[in-house]
């Protein structure tokens, strides 16, 4: 499966803000979503995962946060408290 290289930070963030002030200034959602993705270069998707991401990082949406998420992939060997002698 051919994969595109990830955008970096800068871009992302760059997008997030461009939708988010323009979402005010054109007739719908869809719209700004559409403006923004041509001026970027990502999909529709991607932006929205984008912003998706960033609402529940800041707390206004429910979710896992990027740093809950990072602990959770952890091996159990790094994670607090879990190197605890086993062997009594």
């Amino acid at each position: 499966m051919n994969r595109r290289p990830g955008y970096s930070k800068e871009v992302r963030d760059q997008a997030v803000r461009l939708m988010l002030t323009s979402e005010h200034e054109r007739s719908s959602c869809w719209a700004a979503t559409q403006s923004v993705t041509a001026k970027i270069g990502c999909t529709p998707e991607t932006l929205r995962t984008w912003i998706n991401k960033i609402e529940v990082d800041s707390g206004t949406q429910p979710g896992v946060t990027t740093d809950q998420a990072k602990r959770t992939r952890l091996p159990p060997a790094h994670r607090a408290g879990c190197c605890l002698d086993n062997s009594a």
